[in-house]
């Protein structure tokens, strides 16, 4: 019999187990097809926003052939003699005739020679500052700047204007003004549009911030370092006549783009992070992210992605590598109907197993059960009707002559007699009881005077033999609607299950008392106690405690469910209250018919 489940579970289990594979098999391969479609897509994907960044930089070398972009080639180094300028400057400083310099260096800077010009205006606004015409110098200093190009003392003639101006809000002492001028010349100089070395750009920068422009970022200084690096190697016969390149400049990636000839090449610098801010739109649009390579493989824009799909610059002409996985997530509509299907053959193989396994297991345990219940039954039929008839064939064989001990042996017969009746008396009442064949007689009851009588009825059975039964009845106990016979069965049983499940000589407490509406009788004793796993099993009928069973205690396992049916046809219930090693307390819960 024990074979049974798991034969069923076998069964069961087999035909799971291969559809359990066949699916997983199905679903691996569709996965295989969706990751390979998805792949090609995202390869189509990637070969697309390659061509778009191809054109964006097309576009910006065409600018580059206008013309448009920061210098590389070198300046013209032409300069004004300084012979030019020799009989003006003794003027200015030796004569100090500070007017007259004026006017000689106003009639030089009308020359139609930019370096001419240059070089004059310089003088005419050191000699305006020192006369304190502040706005004619800022005049000269603004023309200044307007020669562009021109080279005056190795530097461009619009940056030593743009010093200029400030120098006169410094001795103007305007501090706005002047903060207002740095901030643009720092942020002039931060494009690296000038052709100056490095040692003349950190000089300007300390200048500007001296004025009160803040210091430059991260991305300024590494566009400038790109531009002197690129100017350098321009110079020094090292770049093709167009090219792109990543340069790594104060910890920051630069693009640089470049285009032109010996005397007119022009290039487009710019951080990859601003570079890729312009393009993002070309990408988010289409669930992509995009990380960026230099040729050597060190990262310069975005994170590693598993399954992104890279173009090398052999594949795209950029500068760089080009890494693109899909932000999209996995559709895999058919898949979603597939596993559902499964899922649900699974499921139903799974609950036609298991309802089957639960149908099963519930019988042969229902089997096992009553035939533990007949054995039960057998034993304890048997006990009573053996010293019965051992009594019986004494009494008729007329070997006891004493009177006192034939009524000794007949008070013996009269209790096992009434130990069967009951026991029969029992069975009988529970079968009804399950069938629904029960008469219920239901009338009003004093309940002190019931549980009193009852009892007082125990004390002089068998099993109260040495011990103290105690009765403690509330005062003023409303009546009861009960029927005698059964109530007093289900009273009598937990009070016998009391005596049977403690020690020989421990008490037995018996209470009545009213909660609202309802009165309570509960049988307290000092046994063993039931177990938390058992207290709600042991109200089933064939049911019974492990510790019974170990202990080899009598019963068959009808007597706790009798007790819950006869009190729930009274519209009652049954507690308990039990704490292993200490006893258990049953209590029937009553309703009172007055309220």
């Amino acid at each position: 019999m024990r074979k049974i489940p798991l034969l069923l579970a076998v069964a069961t289990l087999i035909p799971i187990g291969a559809l359990s594979w066949l699916g997983v098999r199905i679903i691996q391969q569709d996965r295989d097809v969706e990751r390979q479609r998805r792949r090609e897509a995202l390869e189509v994907s990637a070969g697309r926003l390659a061509l778009e960044i191809e054109r964006k930089l097309q576009q910006i070398e065409d600018q580059l052939g206008k013309g448009k972009g920061i210098a590389l080639a070198p300046v013209s180094d032409e300069e004004a003699p300084d012979s030019l300028f020799t009989e003006t400057e003794a003027v200015e400083f030796r004569r100090r005739d500070l007017n007259a310099a004026a006017a000689a260096y106003r009639g030089l800077a009308e020359s139609s020679k930019p370096p001419v010009r240059a070089a004059a205006l310089v003088r005419l606004g050191r000699v305006l500052r020192q006369l304190g015409d502040r706005p004619g110098a800022l005049k000269v200093y603004s023309n200044l700047e307007q020669l562009g190009s021109a080279t005056v003392g190795g530097l461009p003639a619009d940056l030593v204007g743009w010093q200029g101006r400030c120098r006169v809000l410094v001795e103007a002492r305007d501090v706005e003004g002047l903060r207002t001028e740095a901030v643009k010349l720092a942020q002039a100089l931060d494009s690296g549009r000038w052709p100056a070395d490095r040692a003349t750009f950190d000089l300007y920068r300390v200048m500007v911030q001296g004025w009160g422009a803040p210091p430059p970022s991260r991305d300024a200084i590494a566009r400038v370092e790109a531009a002197i690096e690129l100017r350098s190697a321009w110079n020094g016969g090292r770049l093709a006549p167009r090219g792109r390149r990543i340069l790594h400049e104060a910890d920051a990636a630069v693009l640089a783009v470049w285009s032109g000839g010996p005397n007119n090449a022009t290039a487009w610098i710019v951080t990859v992070e601003d570079f890729a801010a312009s393009l993002r739109s070309l990408w988010v649009d289409q669930q992509l992210a995009v990380s960026l390579y230099d040729s050597d493989g060190r990262r310069v824009l975005g994170e590693p992605r598993p399954g992104a799909v890279s173009l090398t610059p052999g594949e795209t002409r950029l500068p760089f590598i080009v890494s693109v996985a899909s932000l999209a997530r996995e559709r895999g509509g058919g898949r979603v109907v597939l596993v559902s299907g499964l899922a649900l053959a699974f499921l139903a193989m799974l609950a036609a197993g298991f309802a089957l396994y639960r149908a099963t297991t519930r019988e042969v345990a229902l089997a096992r059960r009553q035939s533990d219940f007949v054995s039960a039954v057998s034993h304890e039929f048997r006990t009573p009707l053996t010293s019965m008839r051992h009594l019986t064939d004494l009494l008729v064989s007329r070997s006891i002559a004493s009177e006192e001990r034939k009524a000794q042996y007949y008070e013996l017969l009269a209790n096992e007699t009434g130990r069967l009746h009951r026991m029969v008396e029992s069975l009988l009442s529970f079968g009804r009881i399950e069938v629904g064949a029960y008469a219920w007689h239901l009338e009003r009851a004093d309940t002190a005077r019931f549980v009193q009588g009852l009892v007082e009825e125990f004390r002089l059975a068998p099993e109260a033999r040495d011990r103290v039964v105690s009765c403690r009845i509330e005062e003023g106990l409303p009546p009861i609607q009960a029927d005698r016979e059964a109530l007093s069965r289900a009273l009598w049983n937990l009070l016998e299950n009391a005596a049977k499940y403690s020690a020989a000589g421990s008490p037995i407490r018996v209470a009545a008392r009213r909660q609202g509406n309802s009165v309570l009788l509960a049988v307290e004793d000092e046994g063993a106690g039931i177990p938390v796993g058992e207290r709600e099993r042991i109200f089933q009928k064939f049911v019974r405690g492990a510790d019974a069973k170990q202990t080899g205690v009598r019963g068959v396992g009808i007597g706790l469910a009798l007790v819950k049916r006869i009190v729930e046809a009274h519209g009652g219930t049954v507690r308990l209250e039990s704490e292993p090693g200490r006893g258990s307390t049953f209590t029937l819960v009553l309703p009172c018919p007055e309220f």
